[in-house]
């Protein structure tokens, strides 16, 4: 992948400047270090996707460094190839390693360096689990492994990634840079399985356990890892006849996917890779998570980033978003949740939904703010969004125009017809409907409307008023305005403005 992480050690200054200069060339991101303990301190806190490594360094040798680097659970895996003039006589030295996979000969050229990372990259990591784990390594590399999905998140948004490969029921492993980390996400019937990061640290999401798990944190070692060897599956054995209560287990796996679901959601953009098929870690294959995002989002804004003033949440008013028409997934939200959900309209505070269902406001903020992050529900703006249903080519001209001013705050969509005016009003809350009464076919429209939205729903009817009577009669149906005809950007500007203001008012109190 062309945004990797190599990390280059030698004690050659030249060299080192060489290496850097092919590499980001080819868009590789690369890091340098003129010492073997230098080397090391990098490989433990940057987690490079590939180490280049000499053979000869100051005071020591790269089959000694290797040997430390077998030694940390955070660097064992970390595929590394052997960068010698010495060739196969430096090498031969490596043979047992099994985290060597590879050779590039010095000195070389910018087509042969870039050529052996990408060969390494893509292979390093099989090649590296072949040998600790003693299985076959296959000859050629399989369509398991090639990526039938990638982009980034800066075009992409992660939840809409995880969204669409969830709806169509994908079965496979998600794999996101997340700023110095990679984070995979194993999917498969439509839910999230497993979320693990072979590249974080366990000790800094130690410190983010809830006092109750706090003694299954040296689980995390393995949880967050990738590990398949003999040893974890025996131990994931072990677990599944020892554990009194699994429920301990599954509620720190869904810990650590709903914080590193949190740090995905809100890092800056990165790369990603999507890969069809594959097996879940051992430890997930036995405790699967079978969660939706909202589930993992709502938690993990609770774990990561506390609430300090709940007051500051209470007037804010939260709109279900919807997509096609169709019931988001909201597996893992407790009952009450999704009853809150279903009652973030766009009409009522957070406050004023928190006294209903008689919860703590500190509560309805964290769902209210998880729920945003998977984008199952949206802020309402203060702009005013108004609903115009009218069939007159030439009034439609002016409503347009009047509506587009810089004096008015607001959003606006044309229909003209009842059918897309009423697909609109399930889909969105609007605050004002602009609607022709002209005769009795609309004022039945009208009437059918009012029946269908909230009360405090705004009309604005437009109609031609040639004598008093019929001016009465519109006052006499329930309009909130009336605009004669011929409409002019004038008397629109003048009616929106003046029922925007009553809107503002009647938040506020």
């Amino acid at each position: 992948m062309s945004s990797a992480l190599i990390l280059f050690i030698d004690d050659n200054q030249t060299v080192r400047k060489v290496v850097e200069g092919y590499l980001s060339q080819a868009g590789y991101r690369v890091l340098l270090a003129s010492s073997a303990e230098r080397g090391l301190e990098l490989a433990q806190t940057s987690q490079p996707d590939l180490i280049l490594l000499d053979h000869q360094l100051p005071g020591t040798t790269g089959d000694q460094l290797c040997r430390k680097l077998l030694e940390s659970d955070a660097t064992a895996k970390i595929p590394v190839v052997i960068c010698s003039a010495m060739r196969n006589k430096a090498f031969v030295q490596y043979a047992d390693f099994p985290n060597v996979i590879d050779q590039i000969p010095k000195p070389f050229t910018a087509e042969l360096l870039r050529a052996g990372v990408a060969s390494a990259l893509q292979t390093g990591l099989q090649v590296v689990q072949a040998q600790r784990s003693g299985s076959s390594m296959p000859e050629a590399v399989d369509s398991e492994f090639e990526p039938v999905l990638q982009g980034t998140t800066a075009v992409f948004p992660l939840r809409s990634i995880l969204r669409f490969l969830n709806r169509d029921q994908y079965s496979g492993r998600l794999v996101v840079e997340v700023e110095k980390d990679r984070v995979c996400f194993a999917i498969s019937s439509g839910r999230l399985q497993a979320v693990f990061s072979p590249t974080a640290s366990a000790t800094e999401f130690a410190g983010l356990l809830p006092k109750d798990l706090a003694d299954l944190g040296p689980l995390l070692v393995v949880s967050l890892a990738e590990r398949e060897d003999s040893r974890v599956s025996g131990l994931v054995r072990l677990l599944e006849k020892s554990l009194a209560d699994p429920r301990r287990l599954r509620a720190l796996l869904r810990f650590q996917a709903s914080v590193l679901t949190y740090r995905a959601m809100t890092a800056g953009p990165g790369p990603f890779a999507f890969f069809a098929g594959g097996e879940l870690p051992p430890i997930f294959q036995a405790f699967p998570l079978n969660v939706s995002l909202p589930a993992l989002t709502v938690e993990g804004v609770r774990r990561c980033d506390p609430i300090s003033d709940p007051s500051t949440w209470a007037n804010l008013v939260y709109h279900r978003s919807t997509f096609g028409g169709s019931n988001p997934d909201r597996a893992g939200l407790s009952p009450l949740a999704v009853k809150l959900h279903a009652s973030l309209d766009g009409r009522r505070d957070l406050a004023a939904i928190a006294r209903e269902f008689e919860v703590n406001l500190e509560d309805a903020a964290y769902l209210a703010r998880g729920l945003e992050l998977a984008g199952l529900v949206e802020r309402r703006s203060e702009e005013v969004l108004i609903l115009v249903l009218v069939d007159d080519p030439a009034t439609i001209e002016v409503i347009q125009e009047a509506l587009s001013s810089e004096s008015l705050k607001c959003q606006f969509k044309v229909v003209q017809d009842r059918v897309a005016a009423q697909l609109l009003l399930r889909r969105a809350r609007f605050d004002i409907i602009v609607v022709s009464i002209d005769g009795p076919e609309e004022e039945q429209l009208y009437n059918v409307l009012r029946t269908q939205v909230a009360a405090e729903m705004r009309f604005v009817g437009i109609a031609n008023v040639s004598e008093e009577s019929e001016l009465m009669r519109l006052d006499s149906i329930g309009l909130d305005g009336i605009i004669e005809r011929p409409v002019s950007k004038e008397a629109i500007i003048e009616t929106i403005k003046m029922l925007s203001q009553a809107r503002f008012l009647s938040m506020v109190s």
